[in-house]
């Protein structure tokens, strides 16, 4: 299957990754690109958002990646940090 970061999803990785230093700023690069492989291969390894399209798996501590499915294409919508307001989460997956 193919990956494709959306531009929300390339925009909150790097707010994410500029409040990092540069030793967290790069296992979390790490982290991020081996979690894409393996949701390439198990593309529905991560747990369903509610009742949405949407899937997250857990970066982090504190960081979600969500994604969705079509066909044969994996897009990922978002990085989210978990402190932040929970209620901008469904804004943002919504837009």
């Amino acid at each position: 299957m193919e990956i494709v970061l959306t531009e929300n999803a390339e925009k909150t990785y790097f707010e994410i990754i500029n409040n990092y230093s540069e030793t967290k700023a790069t296992m979390f690069s790490n982290s991020t690109i081996s979690i894409l492989s393996i949701i390439q291969q198990n593309n529905h390894i991560g747990s369903r958002y509610k009742k949405t399209i949407y899937r997250k798996f857990l970066i982090s501590n504190q960081v979600y990646l969500f994604y969705k499915i079509e066909e044969e294409t994996i897009y990922i919508i978002l990085f989210w940090d978990n402190k932040m307001d929970p209620m901008r989460l469904d804004i943002m997956l919504n837009s």
